[in-house]
Formats: structure tokens, sequence, C-alpha cells
């Protein structure tokens, strides 16, 4: 079966191959190069060099979609580079309204939930469990009767608690031959993960609830939906979870500030230097391991 591209777009041709825009582009263009060439007095060198420069901007904005390009470049300049969490100028560019009840509530009057995807290592598995991965996933696809977004976020790689439950196990033996190998190991793994800036990466659902002029009954509908998504998903062996008002407001604050992503929270630095003092000696130099990582 032939494939039909999705973004087909028909435009009309008016000169050759040239759309009406690229021909005003062409004619432009050419009309200034005659111009220079036979009505201006400058020295011959000099037309050649001019008529370089334009004609080949006209071959440019005619063929090379130069004014795409010069638009989105004169967009990005005027746009703000550098804003915090709490400017309105972050404010508009979220377009959210408000964050309450486990909901982001946006301007245009639409509400949104966040699900977070624990994925599964699909390699891994045996040829019968990706079977019923994938038979799993089409049942989950099937379910779906409205629009969702799917968001991957690169966070730092935390492997503090890992290399913490380790040690334990280790110390629990008693095996000082091993502990001075996990030392090594720690170690290496740290430096590593420094120098190779390892990141793991988050995996969200957004869900959209219906418009409706009662909240309550927006709420409810995209409760329903936020369920009957997770439950399809564990049939994938894929477990989830909604985030909640908190959770939601630390992950869209973690696109604006650095944090670091320790036991399934954005935290600040701030935070971060408050736990160093009031956590236990072993849970610090885990989180201190992360803060260098």
């Amino acid at each position: 079966m032939p494939v039909i591209p999705a973004d087909v777009k028909y435009e009309e041709r008016f000169i050759g191959p040239l759309t009406i825009k690229q021909s005003i582009y062409a004619g432009v263009a050419g009309a200034i190069c005659l111009y220079i060439y036979i009505f201006t007095d400058l020295s011959f060198i000099l037309k050649i060099i001019l008529i370089f420069i334009f004609g080949g901007l006209g071959l440019g904005f005619a063929i090379g979609n130069l004014d795409i390009y010069l638009m989105s470049f004169l967009s990005f300049a005027r746009s703000k580079k550098i804003s915090s969490w709490l400017s309105p100028d972050a404010q508009n560019l979220m377009n959210i309204r408000d964050i309450r009840a486990d909901t982001v509530f946006t301007k245009d009057g639409n509400a949104l939930a966040i699900i977070k995807i624990t994925p599964i290592n699909f390699g891994m598995l045996s040829r019968d469990d990706q079977d019923s991965v994938i038979y799993g996933f089409l049942e989950f696809l099937n379910t779906i009767n409205f629009p969702i977004q799917i968001v991957m976020k690169s966070v730092n790689l935390d492997i503090g608690d890992y290399l913490s439950a380790l040690k334990r196990r280790i110390e629990e033996r008693d095996d000082k031959i091993s502990l001075a190998y996990y030392e090594h190991f720690a170690t290496y793994m740290g430096d590593f993960i420094k120098e190779t800036r390892i990141n793991d990466r988050l995996f969200y659902i957004v869900v959209p609830g219906k418009k409706h002029w009662d909240e309550r009954q927006v709420l409810r509908d995209l409760d329903i939906r936020c369920r009957n998504i997770m439950s399809a998903l564990s049939f994938s062996g894929i477990t989830s979870k909604r985030l909640n008002t908190q959770q939601l407001l630390n992950l869209y604050a973690s696109y604006f500030t650095e944090t670091y992503y320790i036991d399934e929270e954005f935290i600040s630095a701030v935070t971060m230097y408050k736990k160093l003092w009031k956590a236990p000696e072993s849970k610090a130099s885990g989180i201190t391991q992360e803060v260098i990582s």
C-alpha cells in the first residue's frame, strides 16, 4: 500500500516550477539586478558584485526559504531568553492560570492532568513477554478516544540509592574485600557519570479534560480518563501514577530553575543543602554523591 505523506500541501505554480511567492521574489531580485546593470553608472566590477549579492538573496528567498529562516530569527531575537519561575513572562509562556486539585488549569479554559510513566526494559524481555507488551500497548491505544501528549524529560542520573543499598548488603556480610571493590566501583561510577554527563529520562503523559461549565464535572471526567489510561498501561506491565499538585509545581519549576531529581522529586539547590544537614550520614553521603554527579 503506498504511503501518503501527512504534510502534503498544494500550491499553484506561476512561472515554471515556481509558486506565486517564489516568482515574486525572483522577479523583484531580477528587476533590481537589471536596474543595477543598465541604469547605474557604477564600475563594471561593482555592478557584478551587487548583482551577485541581490541575485543570491533572490535565490535564497525564492528557493531556499530564506524568508522563513529570517522570520524565525527575528522572532527568536525578540523573545525572552532569561526568565524566572515566578515572573509574568514565564507564566505567559506556559499559559498556566492555576495548579490545584492535582490539575493544571490553563488560561484558555482547558484542564490538564499529568501521568508519570515508569518505563520497562523492552530489550531484556523474552519474546513472549515482548509480544504481551505489544498487544497490551495496542489495547491501550484502542482505548484512547481523545488526544494525549507524551513528554520526555532528561534529568541527572541518580544512582545514590542503588549504591547505598549495595553498600548495606556488603556490610551485612562483613566482607572487607567486597567493600574495597565497592569503594572503587562507587568512585568509578561517580566519575564516569560526571565526565560523560549521563542523564536519565522521565516519561509523562499529558491528559486533557473535557470542557464544561462545572469545574467539579471537569475534575471527575479527568480523573476517569487518568484511571482508564493507567489501567490500560498496566496490561503492558507499565506502572504509572498521576502527579499531585506539589509534584506538578515541581515539574514545571524544574524547567526554569536548577534542580536535582532525587526520590522522584525535583529538589532545588537550597533544599538539597538542607537535606545534607538534616539527613542521616548514610543518606547524606548518597545525596552528596548525586550533587557531585
